[in-house]
């Protein structure tokens, strides 16, 4: 992954608008330290400090400060390099997502930042290295927390959230739309569409996400055998497992155990 540009903590006044009516020529990660007004194409959003935006290239982007200040680190990037990496990670673009606690977030860009601007002859590695241990870590947060993307007081918003945490919670289960759906007393079309809306990815794909993210921790703090990990996650064949582990990890579980074990 390749650092483009980006920019820590930059500070400037109340009136500041940043407006990027094209686009960038890469994807753009936003992470806010004051309260702003976000348009991302035709989306437009209110961010409190700890909010994070991933905008896909050449979404349009303008944003300003409702507070005092306009506070916030940026970064353009390109991932084109490592396509299978960043998509089995599945951040959901275009959407908020709510963090909190920013400490260690903070502390990963600083250390970008300064490698991007030193000039150090390793500059590419140690900037593709801080980036990847980046992105690792807001997946692991987005999926514990969820979006923001349908604030506002929308009231199935805080019922998505708690059904989400509970999927998490429990990737041993065998969800299916039915089951979620009952969860939260909706019809299946509508809960499959505000799904999408505000998680970014659809009900099923983010189950799987859940179950994929489980398995790749036993396999790196177990000794469990691959069956024993499949039955954790939820599945009945070891088969069906090894090959949905391939296809969103790049990878078989055998060969991840093996790269990733310390």
């Amino acid at each position: 992954m390749q650092v483009l540009t980006m920019g820590y903590h930059i500070l400037q006044e109340r009136e500041s608008v940043c407006h990027q009516p094209r686009g960038m020529e890469g994807r753009m990660l936003l992470l806010t330290h004051s309260s702003m007004e976000i348009q991302a194409g035709e989306q437009l959003m209110q961010a409190q400090p700890g909010d994070m935006l991933l905008l896909e290239k050449r979404t349009p982007l303008r944003f300003s400060a409702m507070g005092d200040v306009l506070l916030y680190d940026w970064v353009e990037f390109d991932a084109d390099a490592d396509t299978d990496f960043f998509r089995s990670l599945q951040i959901p673009e275009n959407v908020l997502l709510r963090f909190g606690d920013t400490e260690f977030l903070c502390t990963l860009l600083r250390q970008l930042c300064a490698e991007f601007y030193a000039g150090n002859p390793k500059r590419a590695d140690m900037t593709d290295s801080l980036l990847k241990a980046l992105f690792i870590r807001i997946a692991e947060t987005a999926a514990a927390t969820g979006s923001v993307a349908m604030q506002g007081g929308d009231p199935h918003y805080a019922a998505l959230v708690r059904l989400r945490e509970k999927i998490y919670a429990n990737p041993q289960e065998k969800w299916t739309v039915e089951m979620l759906c009952s969860e939260v007393n909706m019809s299946r079309s509508y809960f499959q569409l505000i799904y999408r809306e505000t998680f970014g990815m659809t009900c099923i794909a983010d189950v799987i996400n859940c179950k994929m993210h489980r398995a790749r921790e036993l396999l790196t703090a177990t000794a469990y055998t691959i069956s024993h990990i499949a039955q954790l996650c939820g599945y009945d064949n070891e088969e069906h497992f090894m090959r949905q582990f391939k296809k969103n990890n790049g990878v078989t579980p055998t060969v991840y155990r093996r790269e990733h074990r310390a």
